[in-house]
């Protein structure tokens, strides 16, 4: 094995409790709640032809994953779901009976040997090792594709039957129990999880892979299958972890076959029955209950903008009533769906879809395809980024990654910036005052990068601030903290909690509002998303008149610590923002009669076109955003 697949890292595995996806360890603990983003690396064993070894000479475009899976571990990712069965049953290259081995039944179909090859076993212990190694849980499918098996024990129509008439007997013989078909899948399926019972490399188990989409066979049918197969990978893993249908629900037909209540009520429960412990299923722009589009020649291409968030809360309040955790197996825009959109460098769609993800609490979706060779890369679905190689989707794999999968950023922090003002203690940026910012209804936007804390026992720093005699507003930070602060000229006031802990962390941009109401309401948004909401002031609020805006602090005696921060696109209105206006800005960077808004890009301009512009006694660094 590559010296590569060393490093130590303690893996995770998946168990589902009381209908919540858990997170262990290889040590058996539990370390958590699932939460993030995967990948479908699907090709895996065929890049290197179901060897034990390595390629000695990889192709930098279908990188071998002694070196992939240690890459992207570096950058974040958890989870891949890994085909661990050969596509082809009996003919074609690394097919099922040349890599795992021929069965041999008796006339009457039963299974006397599955002859599995110890080669077989050997080249998936390899990767699941790697895997363990570096800290990466395999979601494990012994069975890929649904007509593989009839192929491969001549179920599968006669010598020089047509596709469809393979296809079609291949189908009879799935539905059939005591098939050859039936016999061997069952007798792999528990040959598999009894070899890999207790290895932590092993994730969590498909028990089939769109089964029903591929097939067209009965909801009833399909459900036999993976009730059977789902059983008996329960009945002989050691480690009792998450069994998926293998997006096996949606067949993906136009015209719909029926509404989405008849999906989420009667075909979810059906094709995810117990010991199935989550309901798992594709999300594509064209499936027939997300699409906002007829057909591919509509005028309006179908999007994840429009569609994803309201379909992920049907699903979610689905999964909630069965007691099972969503889990989404696949999503991804082709290119050619990108260019129809126009998406394909900002992927406001993919962003709208990893949003909608975080806000209604998917634990855990899988990106479709990483790494997927050729045919992959023809069909516009491949995505492979390494400092080796690059296939050109750079957007996408920025937008999947890290924290940008499980909060939504704008393609770049600020828009229109590309250089941001450096703030520490000392530096005041003056704006003189203006009867357009006294009015009691207001709203505050700005996007902040905190470098560094400090701390003031018992009181914050003011870094924005609006207020004279008791009266108006102050933006401060304390510690980690930051909020807003309403004055009612009695020496009262009135704070937000701001986007303190649960948020803040250091050298990462937010895009902040606060709106307030004349009343001292004060609501929040974080990065688009409201976050949090107070409610009025006993007292009321009272805007100063005549004061200046001052943006930046003093230095303080009592400080310890050194404070460094980055601001930049303040923006001041004279009302309430709407939460669709404060989406507007986030996504697309649309600015709704701002009353002031200064960039600090470079200069210290009003570009509300208002040119109520800032000075400062102090010298000014910029630094590239």
């Amino acid at each position: 094995m590559s010296s590569t697949c060393l490093t130590g890292v303690v893996m995770p595995y998946i168990k589902v409790i009381n209908g919540v996806m858990q997170e262990f360890n290889a040590a058996g603990v539990n370390t958590g709640k699932v939460r993030g983003i995967g990948l479908n690396a699907h090709a895996y064993m065929e890049h290197r032809n179901w060897s034990v070894t390595a390629p000695l000479d990889p192709d930098v475009k279908n990188p071998d994953y002694s070196t992939d899976l240690p890459y992207l571990a570096a950058n974040g990712f958890k989870y891949l779901q890994v085909m661990l069965a050969p596509f082809n049953g009996k003919e074609g290259g690394w097919n099922w009976g040349e890599v795992v081995g021929k069965p041999d039944f008796t006339s009457d179909n039963t299974l006397t040997a599955l002859n599995i090859k110890p080669a077989y076993w050997a080249a998936i212990q390899a990767l699941l090792d790697c895997a363990l190694a570096n800290g990466i849980g395999i979601i494990a499918c012994p069975f890929w594709n649904p007509y593989a098996v009839p192929q491969l024990v001549g179920e599968a129509g006669p010598a020089g039957a047509t596709k469809d008439e393979q296809a079609a007997a291949a189908r009879v013989a799935l539905a059939n129990p005591q098939s050859k078909t039936r016999r061997y899948m069952r007798a792999f399926a528990q040959a598999f999880a009894q070899h890999y019972s207790n290895h932590a490399g092993i994730a969590a188990w498909m028990a089939a892979q769109e089964l029903m989409g591929v097939t067209g066979m009965s909801l009833s049918a399909c459900r036999e299958i993976i009730q059977e197969t789902a059983q008996l990978l329960r009945d002989n893993d050691g480690l009792a972890r998450m069994i998926s249908s293998g997006n096996a629900g949606i067949a993906h037909t136009w015209p719909r076959q029926g509404s989405l209540q008849q999906y989420v009520t009667e075909t979810l429960p059906l094709m995810n029955p117990d010991p199935v412990d989550c309901l798992c299923e594709n999300l594509f722009p064209g499936n027939e209950y997300v699409s906002s589009a007829l057909d591919n020649s509509a005028d309006l291409p179908a999007d994840f903008v429009s569609s994803s968030l309201a379909y992920l809360q049907v699903m979610q309040r689905a999964a909630r009533d069965l007691g099972k955790p969503y889990y989404l197996g696949s999503f991804c825009l082709s290119e050619k769906q990108e260019q129809a959109l126009q998406d394909t460098e900002r992927q406001d769609n993919l962003h709208a879809l990893l949003s909608a993800i975080r806000r209604t609490g998917v634990q855990l979706a899988c990106y479709w395809d990483w790494n997927g060779g050729k045919p992959m890369q023809d069909d516009g679905l491949n995505l492979v980024e390494t400092p080796a190689y690059s296939n050109g989707r750079k957007a996408v794999w920025n937008a999947l990654r890290g924290d940008d999968a499980v909060r939504q950023a704008p393609p770049t922090p600020c828009f229109g910036v590309k250089k941001t003002l450096q703030f520490q203690p000392g530096l005041l940026l003056t704006v003189p005052s203006s009867v357009r910012y006294e009015s009691a209804d207001f709203s505050l936007s700005y996007c902040i990068r905190q470098q560094a804390f400090s701390t003031m026992v018992g009181r914050g720093g003011a870094f924005v601030a609006r207020q004279a005699n008791l009266k108006g507003w102050t933006l401060l930070t304390q510690d980690i903290q930051t909020f807003l602060f309403l004055r009612n000229s009695a020496g009262a006031g009135f704070n937000n909690n701001g986007h303190g802990v649960n948020v803040d962390s250091a050298n990462r941009w937010f895009r902040c509002t606060y709106t307030v109401k004349h009343d001292g309401s004060i609501s929040l948004y974080v990065d688009d998303f409201l976050m949090s909401q107070g409610s009025k002031m006993a007292t009321p609020f009272v805007q100063a008149i005549g004061a200046p805006l001052v943006i930046g602090r003093t230095v303080d005696a009592l400080e310890q610590g050194a404070p460094a921060w980055q601001l930049s696109d303040v923006i001041l209105y004279d009302r309430v923002l709407t939460p669709r206006e404060v989406y507007d800005y986030g996504q697309y960077g649309i600015v709704h009669r701002p009353v002031g808004r200064w960039k600090l890009d470079g200069n210290l301009e009003d570009s509300s076109g208002f040119g109520n512009h800032a000075s400062t006694a102090g010298g000014l660094t910029y630094v590239n955003v």
